[in-house]
């Protein structure tokens, strides 16, 4: 027997068995995958779909329109013919049954009287049996091979090229949001355009809840796979077939590659983690100073950093971290949903820096992620163009979050990472929300602040409230915003229209409340040394609340 499957045309072509084709030879060419045998008006409730319905005519011969009936009933039930036993009830069929059937294109045949039918009931069970071993040992051969590619880790794009070769048709991966990660071209073809209208097909077939994981696409039937982790779809697998049945063999094995896939998701998952973990290790290591200069050295160039070459640690840290988490419900429920946050924002940023092709390590801080980056240009402008790309590629992935960027000083060697960490967290501390300044850098902070950096965090309180606390209370008590008018003024260099322009208002109001700010502060803002005295408080002020952010 071949293992190709059973059709009405091989059936017909059997010498023993002297059938005659009557009506309905185009489509002699349809499987056959069952036969049964009954003299009911309507048998297919009990047969299988794509079977052979096999009678002596009982019913037809004492109603011609019985025999219309027939055929068209098992036309519609997706049967594949009707034999018909002459000698019994009938010498000949009725013209109106051989027209109908013809019409629609419906095979049919006779058999001599002298043919059991079970002799034809053997050999087509012998086919089938035959068929189904041969596909039996077909798809553990596919499953097996698989299995081998997996094992020798030879990535999922082989693993999808090897599928197209074995279903002989296009099979294309996307990841859980829809991005095309490979696509093996077999006999189906399909555009840019085409491929991206498969998974608008696909969301909206999961969107209707179909049990069948399968639909139809522009003259395409496609099967698909999902590959699940926690209720999350993280790979979709699928087959395309131009205009024709998607073959058994396909399902089962899709269904086998789906397992291998969700296997090499969880593979990576693992191997991704312990590399995380080895990074933080690595990272929090170098911000504490614990271990040797040739030791973090050797350590830093596994993860491809030079030592020898530049580099600079920002951190970013969330605004309002703890006002996005509400203190409702159980203390252990909103831990957790912090915790899931903070490491989404990690991944976040490990994702984009990976994608730039930089070396670098992470960690978690706090509320904070530190990140020690080794740039291709370590100048302000050329790390300032990355890091304001990560900000707003966080952000945008976060949504609504907004975050502030502090970074070091450039620096090399293993040993100045808790320096560098200390310059990150001040630079942090003197970013200016209210203004739009969302990323700043250590060297570009003023001179007098840096003379404040090694202030005791009770050094840096009594220049704050030598200088500028009188003001804080009275915004405070007052529910005011002359502090925020006087940095802005500073800002604008003591421009009365600038900073009118900016605070929009108007400019003799402005100076009303310039003149309210000298009188509350005891202080001229036209007098050098009170303007260095105030300047040191704000930067006191903002320090005391980066350390205190970062703490």
């Amino acid at each position: 027997m071949s293992s190709s499957p059973l059709t009405v045309r091989d059936l017909l072509a059997e010498p023993e068995f002297r059938l005659e084709a009557q009506a309905g030879s185009r489509s002699f060419g349809r499987a056959v995958d069952g036969i049964h045998l009954s003299e009911l008006d309507d048998p297919t409730p009990w047969m299988v779909p794509s079977s052979i319905l096999l009678t002596t005519g009982l019913n037809i011969d004492t109603d011609h329109t019985a025999g219309v009936r027939l055929v068209e009933t098992l036309s519609v039930a997706g049967m594949s013919g009707l034999g018909i036993a002459l000698g019994h009830y009938l010498t000949t069929l009725p013209p109106t049954m051989v027209q109908r059937a013809e019409e629609i294109s419906f095979p049919l045949f006779t058999l001599p009287m002298d043919v059991p039918f079970r002799r034809v009931s053997a050999y087509v069970y012998d086919a089938l049996a035959s068929r189904d071993t041969y596909r039996l040992r077909r798809s553990m051969a596919v499953q097996s091979h698989l299995l081998e590619l997996l094992i020798e880790e030879r990535g999922v794009e082989e693993l999808v090229q090897q599928l197209a070769h074995l279903l002989e048709t296009t099979v294309l991966l996307y990841d859980g949001r829809g991005s095309l990660l490979t696509v093996a071209r077999g006999q189906a073809r399909f555009s840019s355009r085409g491929m991206a209208t498969l998974w608008e097909r696909y969301l909206e077939h999961r969107g209707r809840r179909e049990i069948l994981p399968a639909f139809q696409s522009s003259g395409f039937r496609v099967s698909y796979r999902e590959v699940s982790l926690h209720g999350v779809v993280e790979r979709v697998l699928l087959a395309a077939y131009a205009n024709r049945p998607i073959p058994e063999l396909a399902e089962t094995t899709l269904s086998f590659a789906q397992k291998l896939l969700t296997l090499d998701v969880l593979r990576n998952r693992d191997v991704a983690d312990l590399q995380r973990r080895m990074r933080t290790g690595l990272m929090d290591d170098l911000v504490s100073g614990i271990g040797t200069e040739t030791e973090l050295s050797a350590r830093m160039r596994q993860y491809d950093l030079a030592p020898e070459k530049p580099w600079r640690i920002a951190v970013l840290d969330v605004d309002s971290f703890t006002e996005r988490f509400p203190a409702e419900g159980h203390p252990a429920q909103r831990e957790t949903r912090m915790q899931e946050f903070k490491n989404t924002l990690l991944e976040a940023v490990d994702s984009f820096l990976a994608g730039q092709g930089l070396p670098f390590l992470t960690m978690l801080k706090s509320d904070s992620v530190v990140t020690l980056v080794q740039f291709t240009d370590t100048s302000v402008a050329s790390a300032e163009r990355t890091l304001v790309s990560l900000r707003e590629a966080v952000e945008e992935n976060l949504a609504p979050v907004t975050l502030s960027v502090g970074v070091s000083a450039a620096a090399t060697g293993a040993t100045g990472a808790a320096t560098a960490f200390r310059q990150a967290r001040e630079a942090l501390g003197l970013t200016k929300p209210v203004e739009g300044l969302r990323t700043r850098f250590f060297d570009l902070v003023h001179p007098q602040s840096r003379l404040l950096d090694s202030q005791s965090p009770e050094g840096l309180a009594a220049i704050y409230e030598e200088t500028i606390a009188l003001l804080d209370d009275h915004d405070r008590e007052r529910r005011t915003q002359l502090l925020r008018t006087l940095e802005v003024f500073l800002t604008q260099e003591r421009s009365l229209n600038r900073t009118a322009e900016t605070l929009h208002m108007h400019r003799n109001t402005l100076a009303k409340r310039i003149a309210r700010i000298e009188e509350i502060l005891g202080r001229s803002l036209a007098v050098t040394d009170d303007l260095v005295a105030i300047g040191l408080g704000l930067r006191a002020r903002e320090l005391l609340a980066g350390r205190r952010t970062l703490s």
